[in-house]
């Protein structure tokens, strides 16, 4: 089964999908100099990658929570505009994200035990896949990515309470911890399916979407809603102040 999944790999072509057009939002994206990241090789051929976001002012950990489990089901009408949440979370370099499997409780949404499916991009770097949501809660989640039953690593999100806010930090492992054959799956994951320029995107593209919460949650958090529909009137960035 391992041998057939690594050839698999080898074989298998990298996404190749149609992006969607830009939204235009009326707050800009942070710098990633703003926040800081580190990548590193492991010893198995694993990818840890580390991120402290840029602090999330007036946003709880109960807010991140909310946002994320509510994130693949809801959407906003900013003006006369009605976008899917994942459209605001990016406004450039996220196509779609969906419930494969739902939670354990059968909430809808995120949570524990859900399966998550998304369609994104960090630059020229086409990205798509699937994970298992392990844990879920206001301290933070835990997703680990999935393909034909196996995990391949895990990425842990972090959300702790500040005197002014939220502090955000998350660390990845990617890649199989597998004796023997891990190693060489790492190897086709670093060489083809995740290479370095695609990690410095990556690390680009999530420090642009964390935060920008600081744009739109604590708004969004308070809107005025029907069911998983929420409206926002966001004309000028000197409304989000």
């Amino acid at each position: 089964m391992i041998i057939l999944l690594i050839i698999g790999f080898l074989l298998k072509p990298m996404p190749n999908f149609e992006h969607s057009s830009p939204r235009e939002l009326p707050w800009a994206l942070p710098d990633i100099n703003q926040a800081y990241t580190n990548y590193q090789y492991l010893d198995n051929g694993q990818i840890l990658i580390e991120i402290t976001h840029v602090p999330l002012i007036n946003i709880t950990p109960k807010m991140l929570a909310w946002f994320y489990q509510n994130l693949p089901i809801s959407t906003v009408q900013i003006d006369q505009t009605t976008l899917p949440w994942y459209h605001i979370f990016h406004p450039s370099e996220h196509g779609v994200i969906s419930v494969v499997e739902p939670a354990t409780n059968n909430l809808p949404g995120m949570g524990i035990g859900a399966l998550i499916q998304r369609k994104e991009w960090f630059g020229d770097f086409n990205s798509q896949g699937a994970g298992r949501i392990i844990n879920f809660s206001e301290q933070g989640m835990t997703i680990k990515p999935e393909l034909a039953g196996l995990y391949f690593g895990q990425i842990e999100h972090s959300f702790i309470q500040t005197n002014k806010g939220s502090q955000y930090t998350v660390k990845s492992l990617i890649g199989s911890d597998l004796p023997v054959l891990g190693p060489i799956i790492n190897l086709v994951i670093r060489y083809k399916m995740f290479p370095e320029p695609m990690i410095k995107q990556w690390l680009r593209h999530q420090v642009e979407e964390v935060g920008s919460l600081n744009s739109f949650l604590p708004q969004l958090y308070g809107a005025k809603h029907n069911e998983h529909h929420y409206r926002l009137q966001l004309s000028t960035q000197a409304e989000l102040n």
